[in-house]
């Protein structure tokens, strides 16, 4: 037998105790994962089970209504301010022209 080939062997026995190491590792993986996953299904089982009640109709109403109610004050506010916007600028371009006119014949000192 030449060195080679003890080297070859030996690389060989090394490559084999490698793969059943790998192969124990994931077989032991394995095993706890299915340990997790029947934990879980015990612990999801054993939860109590609630029958969901469909809802009145005046419930759904009654859980809308805060919202609702923020949308009108919204839509209410902006009108207010719409409003009062529109005032302003009405003023504004009276005074502005009330202001042209006394610039152009009144003060021609």
């Amino acid at each position: 037998m030449s060195f080679d080939d003890i080297m070859n062997s030996d690389r060989r026995s090394r490559e084999q105790k490698l793969q059943d190491w790998e192969a124990q590792l994931r077989e032991r993986e394995l095993k706890i994962r299915m340990r997790e996953l029947e934990s879980e299904v015990e612990v999801s089982a054993k939860g109590p089970l609630k029958a969901k009640r469909k809802p009145a109709a005046r419930d759904g109403w009654h859980r809308r209504l805060p919202v609702l109610a923020k949308f009108g004050l919204l839509v209410l506010g902006a009108f207010v301010v719409v409003r009062v916007a529109a005032w302003l600028a009405g003023v504004l371009l009276f005074l502005g022209i009330i202001w042209v006119g006394y610039k152009l014949f009144l003060e021609r000192s």
